[in-house]
């Protein structure tokens, strides 16, 4: 080490010091006692009288005083050479094992993450994923959480239907509580390349919501909740505008039902689009897409059929449907949208957060399908059911307020119509009920007046016509699920975007102001069927999305 650098860092004292004061620790021991002799040996001489001439003595004294100065120095320089060679030893070693540690943990970071050394990388990019490091294999892991609470009253608890020991009647005034309406699971990415995507996604049901053969959805008690299916395809880029997806999926109809419930602009959908949407279904389904249009159909085992709830006037049932349920002898589906303005992505959600552009989009759809629900059996005997439904919608985003309108139409001729759990365990019994149709229109509205609060507002109105459903002799009290009322709810209520719509507290109010008939019960999510006016639901609901 360069002794100009122990200098700067040591501090060395100039000018003269008495040699009595010396500090001893600076003075090395082999020559502290000569200088001792010296110095009394000259005392001595003086003493004596042959002393040397004064400006010997001062010449002695000031050679003594500058070697007591050199060996303070050297002393110094010693003692700090010593010191810094142990704190640059000790510096060494530490850095050494610091070393080995991290060489240790990099190691073992490695073969976590590897995944059997194929190098495999995982973390959050707006989803939890994992990817192979060739891209070739990505899985994203998603879930959402509902938690949600309502309150349904019906006046003087009248449900105004007839039918004995039917869930859709429960004659009660006032109920509350809470539950998970969409409580799911998701996994998907794509394999062998991003050209062939995959998705699996399944949600939690209610006790409420197990099924007992051709018995209505009851309540088998607690702990009976299934795991139900509701997506599960694989779809292939075949080129830059078409692809092609196989499996169970949202068939391309009501914009409603095709965005996802975390998108949704209120606590629930509309009670119109949960009976004339036709919800998922198995098949196959070609999709083309362009800057400004985009198009799809599919052909699968046919529509949710729910238009009248318990009373089917087409019978399927599609959804996890095995390959010889033969309810639909075959069924088309079809979607178009004209994007006006605005990107393609703006329109997977109900409502347009401040910022967004400006866009516009127009959609019509239809399924048409026939099919004859024998369960199996040649006990119908009857011609085949035909069902015919198109729906048209209109979408504005204005980033900072949204505007939403659609209408739906429904047409059925029902050779084969029954009671959903007329004949509890058994085959119902099937009647031929002739044409009927059913209406609905929506119109929704939303405004942010806080950068991350929302208020917005509902109307929805319903008409149906179901004149054969007089002939309906089983089971008794049939006749009543329709009482030839209109469906009109109005609902408001705001969203607070904790978080985006991953995080949210939403809650909402409606009001009926015609009887809700049993062909439009929604207790799912409040309303129920009434014989009064002025039926009233509140929701609320924290929303979680990962």
């Amino acid at each position: 080490m360069p002794t100009h650098t122990h200098r700067t860092c040591t501090s060395i004292r100039f000018g003269r010091m008495p040699i009595g004061r010396a500090p001893m620790g600076r003075i090395a021991g082999p020559l502290w006692t000569p200088l001792m002799l010296a110095a009394l040996g000259l005392a001595g001489a003086a003493r004596a009288g042959d002393a040397p001439a004064g400006s010997d003595v001062s010449e002695l004294m000031r050679r003594i005083e500058k070697l007591e100065a050199s060996n303070r120095a050297l002393a110094s320089e010693v003692e700090t050479l010593r010191e810094g060679g142990d704190e640059a030893w000790l510096t060494e070693q530490r850095a050494a094992e610091i070393r080995g540690i991290v060489t240790d943990v990099l190691a073992d970071s490695d073969t976590r993450r590897s995944l059997q050394s194929s190098g495999m990388t995982a973390g959050w990019n707006d989803g939890f994923f994992l990817e192979s490091p060739d891209q070739r294999f990505r899985m994203n892991v998603g879930g959402l959480l509902q938690a949600r609470y309502i309150f349904s009253s019906v006046p003087s608890g009248e449900s105004g239907v007839n039918i004995p020991n039917n869930y859709v009647a429960d004659n009660v005034e006032n109920r509350s509580g809470f539950d998970m309406p969409n409580t799911q699971l998701w996994l998907e990415g794509h394999a062998f390349g991003p050209d062939w995507q995959y998705k699996v996604r399944g949600e939690f049901s209610s006790n409420g919501e197990a099924s007992l053969g051709q018995y209505p959805l009851a309540n088998l008690g607690s702990g009976s909740g299934d795991f139900t299916l509701i997506d599960a395809y694989v779809r292939t880029q075949l080129s830059d505008d078409f692809a092609l997806r196989v499996g169970q999926f949202k068939l391309p109809f009501a914009r409603e039902q095709l965005v996802d419930a975390e998108y949704q602009l209120g606590v629930a959908r509309s009670t119109v689009v949960e009976h004339l949407g036709v919800g998922i279904s198995q098949g196959i389904e070609l999709s083309w897409i362009s800057d400004d249009v985009r198009a799809a159909v599919a052909y699968s085992n046919g529509g949710d059929d729910n238009v009248y709830g318990i009373l089917k006037g087409a019978g399927s049932d599609p959804i996890n449907s095995a390959w010889d349920d033969d309810t639909v002898d075959w069924a088309v589906t079809a979607r178009v949208e004209w994007k006006l303005s605005g990107q393609w992505q703006q329109f997977n959600s109900m409502t347009s957060p401040p910022g967004d552009e400006y866009a516009v989009m127009v959609g019509v759809a239809g399924n048409f399908q026939q099919g004859d629900p024998n369960f199996g059996t040649d006990s119908s005997n009857t011609d085949p059911n035909t069902w015919l439904i198109g729906t048209a919608d209109v979408s504005v985003m204005y980033g900072g307020a949204s505007l939403f309108a659609s209408f739906t139409y429904s047409y059925m001729d029902s050779s084969a119509a029954f009671v959903e759990g007329g004949n509890g365990f058994g085959v119902p019994d099937f009647f031929d009920i002739g044409n009927s149709d059913m209406w609905g229109v929506v119109v929704q509205g939303s405004y942010y007046f806080l950068p991350k609060w929302e208020v917005f507002g509902r109307f929805e109105f319903g008409a149906a016509s179901i004149d054969g459903i007089a002939d309906i002799t089983s089971p008794q009290g049939a006749a009543s699920l329709w009482n030839d009322n209109n469906l009109s709810i109005l609902t408001a209520g705001a969203n607070w975007y904790l978080d985006g719509e991953d995080l949210k507290w939403a809650f909402d109010a409606g009001i009926a102001f015609s009887p809700v008939d049993g062909i439009w019960w929604n207790g799912e999510n409040g309303w129920r069927a009434s014989a009064e006016e002025s039926e009233f639901v509140f929701r609320t609901m924290l929303q979680m999305a990962f």
